[in-house]
């Protein structure tokens, strides 16, 4: 089973943002960026789309789930600010039911996944942080994360 864990695609920077950081939307890099996760995953079998509530992470998987036709589910631990563990644990619930997720968080709760799924066992390919819009692909075995591996964003190659 894969884990498709997405960093939110760019949306510019919280000081040129004015109003609620939650309501900050993508950039048109970031909707490019978008373009690009639906491109490279819209193919590989996803049963189900989560993500935190705030609006950047819900548009970076507009374009998937409008061609998966599927909803992008609001899941609480991939807020900002939310436990890597707890975050880890319910996607390796979701992949031991046989679901295959793209899940999209934020540049805390990302490291944070890594991290624990480095500390349980799993190896790293790739940086333990990604860019906006870079994803990392989770490989489930035996109930565990045993490979992590980095895809830069689609507008960027490092």
């Amino acid at each position: 089973m894969e884990i498709h864990l997405i960093r939110h695609a760019h949306a510019g920077s919280r000081k040129g943002w004015d109003g609620d950081d939650r309501e900050r939307p993508l950039s048109d890099r970031g909707w490019t960026q978008a373009q690009g996760i639906e491109k490279a995953l819209g193919d590989v079998g996803i049963d189900r789309l989560w993500s935190s509530s705030y609006i950047r992470c819900l548009q970076t998987l507009d374009p998937l789930a409008d061609r998966l036709g599927l909803e992008v589910e609001v899941i609480a631990p991939l807020t900002e600010g939310g436990s890597g563990a707890e975050a880890l644990d319910l996607l390796l619930y979701a992949a031991r039911s046989g679901l295959t997720l793209a899940a999209c968080s934020h540049g805390d709760v990302i490291p944070a996944v890594v991290a624990t799924a480095l500390g349980r066992g799993a190896q790293l390919d790739g940086p333990a942080s990604a860019a906006k819009g870079g994803r990392y692909v989770l490989r489930v075995a035996d109930g565990r994360v045993v490979t992590v591996r980095y895809t830069p964003p689609t507008d960027r190659t490092d």
